[in-house]
């Protein structure tokens, strides 16, 4: 095992204690950082003339050791920063439950559409016509509901993280230089940009598509002989496209409001 070797094994040694009695000090604890041979080393006492003192305030028992190691910082901003990494998770947590619900959505519509479509060359089906764009509308208004949910839940997410107070020394984010932090934020408005264009030319999509549907379901209606089902057979089309008109102004919403909240970040980073 050559020197280089046994300075590893020795910090892999080390460090886990290092860290161990950060967590276990009352209030402050502190550790000294130094470079032997291009090795982080860290001590309980000076290892070195380059040692660094790090201190660590009033630390949480819950806290990461990535992050309590990192330098000076006191409970509060620990707590900032775990709060804010949480509410990320939470809030894609809930835009993927938005996105499967929307996906249920259309493909319980479009098996509905599927049935009602079979009934189109059958006279005695017009009964069971309506009862299936009832169901389609219940379906949209179901749905709907369930995807406002998760839409409030974001927006009261992003809310509380507005009002976490900043974060100054907790992350090594904050120690990159100035250079850095403007690449880092070029990035992302980039891709923002991007984000946003492509949600709009989903909302695009599904805007024709609305439109291409209710088109297809007025041709129905005036390609209707005069009988005495004419009355049902128009009722069940008028709620076949509220159903629809429904389902795609949900989906619309949907993306609207990420591309609001990704406008609110980009207003952020300009």
């Amino acid at each position: 095992m050559n020197k280089h070797q046994s300075n590893i094994r020795t910090l892999k040694i080390i460090l886990p204690c290092v860290i161990t009695l950060c967590f276990v000090a009352p209030l402050h604890a502190s550790v000294y950082q130094c470079e032997k041979n291009g090795v982080m080393e860290f001590s309980q006492f000076p290892c070195g003339n380059d040692a660094k003192l790090i201190t660590v305030k009033e630390q949480n028992p819950a806290v990461p050791s990535n992050i309590v190691t990192h330098g000076d910082m006191d409970s509060t901003e620990v707590d900032t920063y775990i709060r804010t990494k949480q509410i990320d998770a939470d809030i894609q947590q809930h835009q993927d439950k938005i996105d499967t619900l929307s996906e249920k959505m259309n493909q319980e519509i479009a098996d509905l559409k599927d049935q009602s479509d079979a009934q189109l060359n059958n006279l005695s089906g017009v009964e069971k016509e309506t009862a299936i764009a009832n169901q389609m509308t219940n379906v949209s208004e179901r749905y709907n509901v369930l995807i406002e949910r998760e839409q409030r839940d974001i927006d009261r997410l992003l809310q509380e993280k507005l009002g976490l107070p900043k974060v100054t020394n907790s992350s090594e984010i904050d120690k990159q230089s100035t250079q850095s932090k403007d690449i880092d934020s070029f990035i992302r408005v980039q891709e923002i940009k991007r984000d946003i264009e492509q949600r709009q030319s989903k909302i695009d999509t599904y805007q024709a598509q609305m439109d291409k549907q209710i088109a297809a379901l007025e041709t129905q209606a005036s390609e209707q002989p005069n009988n005495l089902t004419d009355a049902t057979f128009d009722n069940s089309l008028s709620r076949k496209m509220t159903a629809l008109t429904s389902k795609y102004a949900t989906l619309i919403d949907v993306e609207q409001r990420q591309i609001d909240r990704l406008l609110q970040e980009l207003a952020t980073l300009q």
